[in-house]
């Protein structure tokens, strides 16, 4: 069960993910969260260090997330990473929007403000250390740099998908072009 700080911040998430960050106040937080209005401010006095502690929760919860994610899945095939990255993708545009939304949002923020830089450069640092597992395992001549391409090409397949989701087409064969491209071997 999270601790009440961590159900504003969560709050957070959703109201910039679903109103954008203008709409994001103590205010929106508390109503989102369903607490009593003040709640918000009793935790996090401005909105500055509202913003900046639901970067670091956003953080925390992205690691955690593909941390779940790696201990779940171990591709050994191209096709079998282009499939997982697939079902990611799926996710981040479907049922996981609100989140995706306000991940960029949280990327364009921690871009503003470099004391919480250092967050998501972490988060960044650990999610491509288990990509380069992955595709280690699959066979990249050079892990670490075709994690790096291959995670920033799906962050665009999943902006673009967010943007305009007609003009993407075949995700799976997409995925394993890039799959494929970036191993290097």
């Amino acid at each position: 069960m999270p601790s009440r700080p961590e159900q504003l911040l969560d709050a957070a998430i959703t109201v910039l993910g679903s109103q954008g960050i203008r709409q994001l106040t103590h205010r929106a937080v508390d109503a989102e969260a369903g607490l009593p209005a003040g709640s918000a401010s009793n935790y996090f006095k401005t909105r500055e260090a509202l913003v900046n502690a639901m970067i670091v929760r956003f953080a925390d919860r992205e690691r955690a997330s593909w941390e779940a994610l790696s201990g779940m899945v171990t591709p050994h095939t191209p096709g079998e990473l282009a499939a997982a990255l697939a079902a990611y993708v799926r996710r981040a545009v479907g049922p996981d929007r609100v989140v995706t939304l306000a991940r960029y949002g949280v990327f364009l923020e921690a871009a503003l403000r470099p004391d919480s830089r250092a967050q998501i450069t972490e988060s960044a640092r650990e999610i491509r250390r288990w990509g380069a597992d992955w595709l280690r395992e699959v066979g990249a001549a050079d892990p670490e740099l075709a994690c790096e391409l291959l995670l920033d090409a799906v962050d665009g397949l999943i902006l673009h998908h967010l943007a305009y989701p007609d003009l993407t087409g075949d995700l799976e064969a997409r995925l394993l072009a890039m799959v494929r491209g970036n191993l290097g071997s």
